[in-house]
């Protein structure tokens, strides 16, 4: 019997088609109006995978709710397609206890008098079906949906008319390709390794502190431990491309990290990436349901519309399985893989994602102690070659680029032992280094620096250890990094951290400057408070303290061990390290201060060597420079500090340090264009001295020639031969002559040196050399004659020669108990024998005066400076008295050790034949 609608305010015949037609749309409708009605999202099985025996269903602890919605506008068929779907609904789902029929028409009165209603006709169809499955042992609830119904829940539930406007609408709307999802795919997302970079970046929006990725054969796996995507989000953003929700939030919910997608086409990356893909996600909120969601790619044809792809999904009871304990997070799965993936393809993976990843491993931590740094992703390829290497490639690289490694270790602190700093410094760092340079010190625990450290208490912590690695963030970086990333990376991730028997103490980060670095920074401080005074250099070397975004550590303690040992010892309360009651950080006792002067006593050492090596090179640096740029500089000094000067004053000396520097540059071309002249004459020079040696050898082979002549001449009584041998003797003779023509071009005497030069400005200028270098060291002229000269020399030799005793002088105070000092003194004996003396306060020879000779012995090292004092000794190669020795002998100059001066450890002497006064 036929049945119509009634009503004229919503027409179901009218449905606009959805996912493929009007049936589909009605189903659609049915679906969304249960689970408004319900409060929640209804299940809607996969029509190629699904039981057909329902449309949508709804599981609950007292059974499964199934909702059946045929689109017939008949009484017979309804009751036919009802039946049918009814009977297999038993028989599929044991646990079925309601059957909801829901249908796009009301059932009218009879046409005949006493013949039933097509109402009457369905009631009584459900009380037979209800008795049937009652007597199978089923109880069972069926209810009927009708027009009626279904136009009420849609007035109740749908007050914006949202479902009016999808579902009966009759304005047109743009239609899309559903082949463009694909297209999309690749013209957005380009490469497989950004693709599967979208999926981490998605994880790290999350609040995700771990992710894991797993290569399977053809198939992909990510897993994360994020908050998850609830039924709505999956609905408002997963299902919406080109979502700006992360546009408008621009933080992540948990840990406000900053959004790493903007544009809404994360979820594209899925289907670039395979042609299956499975979804299920647990929310914080919720962890007793998870989202369930399954697409088939492979359905997408060119031709037809995108609402036609087909997304199945539902709302399933329980946890789900996730590798970490969290009870929230997402998994995906990716089968069909449309790409291989290699070593390199794994590499560029990592290239996409490394500022994400923290530098230090992952944190043995609890939930609640974990920060917005971590996101540890691990990886699991076990058919890939190397694929933990690549994905880590260039992160490693970064960490390959220090530019010097500062190592510290406490072992025994309680029974006495002492802290040793290593620090190692890179080739052409500081610039003008040309090799690597090393530095050892031993400190004793508690550093004393103010009154909450006095030298009598006792060290609080027992071991510790510490590595920290300094970066240049400026200039060309290794490896493809840039350098505005490698800035961004240590600015988030750098400093130094703490870790707790391997767990990773949150508190100490980049944000946190608990070293104190960046104050006295802002402080401008320029002389440690920590460091002893034997290790102070001149100038403002704590200016160079490495800030926290140029420096990646680390620091190592057990708090378990420290607290134990304190016990046994019975130590009271705040000596030893312990963690504060939120177990983010270490509480602020004696201990921490200990620990903490400890690490950064290793920071300000560093300053302190860094500007001692940067004060040599500039050195060596100005003594190769040209005489009109060290004028340049002391003309940028000036103006530099122009106010600190009267006007007239600045004025006039600006004037001749100017002039000055123009003198010095018309002296440069001048000697270049005479080099220009002489540069013949330098090769004829160079032939002089090659044909000088040539000579040598031809003399000495005319000579040996004439002896030999003479001899035989003799035996054979040959006037002849001895004849010839005469003029042999008489070329030879000749040669000799000729060969004095070059003397004076190798005489190095005669070719740099042609004074005598007077000891005492020679002495100061040296002393100003050494002074940086020898901070706390007094020097003093005791008594030098202001007319007294050493014997004819270069300058270069006598700097030379005076360098290597305070070398060797400075290495001999550092041990020495009297405060470092140098004194100078020099006179005559006699007419004409003169002096001069170098004495010093140091350990002494080591040795009785008379053995003192030995010395002299190149590589002989008899000076042992102290493991704590090593770092700051000069030389060490055992050559400086061997140099002086030969510098003196060229100058006939005598070198000894002579008996100590008063008040002095040793005395070394130089003494030459000088003129009579």
């Amino acid at each position: 019997m036929n049945a119509t609608e009634t009503g004229s305010e919503i027409s179901f015949r009218q449905i606009l088609p959805r996912l493929g037609g009007q049936r589909e749309a009605f189903e659609e409708l049915c679906r969304q109006l249960a689970g408004l009605s319900a409060g929640v999202s209804l299940v809607r099985p996969s029509r190629s995978r699904g039981d057909g025996a329902s449309e949508f269903y709804l599981e609950s602890a007292s059974g499964r709710r199934a909702w059946q919605a045929p689109y017939v506008f008949d009484l017979n068929p309804l009751i036919r397609q009802a039946s049918e779907s009814l009977s297999t609904a038993l028989e599929v789902h044991p646990n079925l206890t309601e059957f909801v029929l829901c249908f796009p028409f009301d059932p009218t009165e009879p046409a005949v008098p006493r013949g039933r209603s097509g109402q009457e006709k369905l009631e009584s169809w459900k009380h037979d079906r209800q008795a049937e499955a009652l007597a199978r042992g089923r109880k069972l609830i069926i209810d009927l949906w009708p027009a009626s119904r279904l136009r009420e829940l849609i007035r109740l539930h749908d007050q914006a008319d949202r479902l009016r406007d999808q579902f009966f609408g009759s304005s047109t709307t743009f239609t899309v390709d559903a082949a463009l999802l694909r297209e999309l795919g690749e013209q957005l997302i380009g490469h497989s390794h950004i693709a599967l970079a979208e999926l981490l970046k998605n994880s790290y929006d999350a609040d995700a502190t771990e992710c894991r990725i797993e290569f399977r054969d053809d198939e992909i796996i990510v897993w994360d431990n994020g908050h998850g995507i609830s039924e709505q989000e999956f609905h408002a953003h997963w299902m919406r491309l080109g979502t700006t929700h992360k546009t408008v939030t621009r933080e992540s919910r948990g840990y406000r990290r900053p959004m790493t997608g903007s544009k809404g086409i994360g979820r594209l990356s899925v289907q670039f990436l395979a042609d299956e893909m499975t979804l299920e996600s647990a929310t914080v909120n919720d962890a007793s349901r998870h989202l369930y969601v399954f697409v088939d790619w492979t359905g997408v044809r060119r031709g037809e519309e995108l609402n036609t792809v087909n997304v199945l999904w539902q709302m399933r009871d329980g946890t789900m399985s996730l590798p970490t304990s969290e009870s929230s997070g997402t998994r995906i799965v990716l089968k069909k893989l449309r790409s291989e993936w290699g070593t390199e393809a794994i590499e560029k993976l990592g290239q996409e994602i490394w500022l994400l990843r923290p530098p230090f491993a992952a944190p043995q931590v609890r939930r609640t102690e974990r920060t917005g740094l971590d996101f540890h992703i691990d990886i699991d390829a076990p058919k890939i070659l190397r694929a933990r290497e690549a994905f880590d490639k260039l992160q490693n690289a970064l960490f390959q680029n220090w530019k010097a490694k500062i190592r510290g270790r406490l072992r025994d602190g309680r029974a006495g032992g002492e802290a040793t700093i290593e620090l190692e410094f890179k080739p052409s760092y500081p610039e003008g280094q040309e090799a690597s340079r090393s530095f050892r010190e031993r400190v004793s625990l508690p550093i004393n620096a103010g009154p909450a450290a006095s030298s009598g208490s006792p060290c609080a912590i027992d071991g510790a250890k510490f590595e920290i690695l300094v970066f240049k963030t400026e200039g060309r970086q290794p490896g493809g990094l840039a350098v505005g990333e490698v800035r961004e990376y240590l600015r988030r991730f750098g400093n130094v951290s703490v870790y707790d028997s391997g767990f990773r103490l949150p508190y100490y980060g980049a944000s946190q400057d608990w070293l104190n670095v960046t104050r006295d920074q802002g402080r401008r401080l320029i002389v440690s408070d920590l460091l002893p005074a034997r290790l102070n250099v001149e100038g403002r070397y704590l200016l160079d303290l490495p800030a926290p975004g140029r420096i990646f550590g680390a620091v190592e303690i057990d708090t378990n061990h420290e607290r134990s040992l304190a016990e046994n010892i019975h130590a009271g309360p705040g000596e030893s390290l312990q963690l504060s009651p939120g177990r983010d950080r270490l509480a602020p006792n004696r201990a921490f201060k200990q620990l903490r002067n400890l690490v950064r006593f290793s920071l300000d050492f560093y300053a302190s060597r860094y500007r001692m090596l940067a004060a040599q090179s500039a050195e060596k640096a100005r003594a190769r420079e040209s005489p009109a740029r060290t004028v340049r500089r002391a003309v940028v000094v000036l103006d530099r500090n122009r106010d600190a000067m009267p006007r007239a004053v600045f004025r006039d000396v600006r004037r001749e340090v100017v002039a000055a520097e123009k003198a010095s540059k018309r002296a440069e071309e001048e000697t270049d264009r005479r080099a220009v002249l002489l540069a013949p004459l330098a090769t004829a020079g160079m032939t002089a001295l090659a044909l000088n040696h040539e000579l040598a050898r031809e003399i000495t082979l005319v000579s040996r020639l004439g002896e030999r002549l003479t001899a035989v001449a003799a035996r054979l009584d040959a006037p002849e031969l001895a004849e010839i041998a005469r003029s042999l003797l008489e070329a030879e003779s000749r040669f000799r002559s000729l060969q004095e023509l070059f003397a004076p071009l190798v005489s190095e005497e005669d070719r740099e040196a042609t004074d005598r030069l007077r000891v005492g400005p020679v002495v100061e200028s040296v002393v100003r050399a050494m002074r940086p270098l020898m901070p706390r060291v007094s020097f003093e002229a005791v008594d030098v004659p202001e007319d007294l000269r050493f014997p004819v020399g270069s300058f270069a030799d006598w700097n030379a020669l005076l360098q290597n005793l305070l070398s060797n002088a400075w290495n001999a105070m550092l041990d020495a108990e009297k405060d470092p000092s140098v004194a100078f003194d020099g006179g005559r004996r006699g007419r004409y024998q003169e002096w001069f003396r170098v004495s010093d306060t140091g350990v002494g020879l080591g040795v009785p005066l008379g053995e003192a000779p030995a010395l002299f012995e190149p590589f002989e090292r008899r000076l042992r400076v102290s493991e704590r004092n090593r770092s700051v000794a000069m030389g060490g190669q055992g050559l400086g008295l061997a140099l002086v020795r030969l510098i003196a002998s060229r100058r006939s100059v005598r070198a000894a050790f002579v008996r100590p001066r008063t008040g002095f450890s040793t005395s070394f002497e130089l003494s030459w034949k000088g003129a009579s006064k």
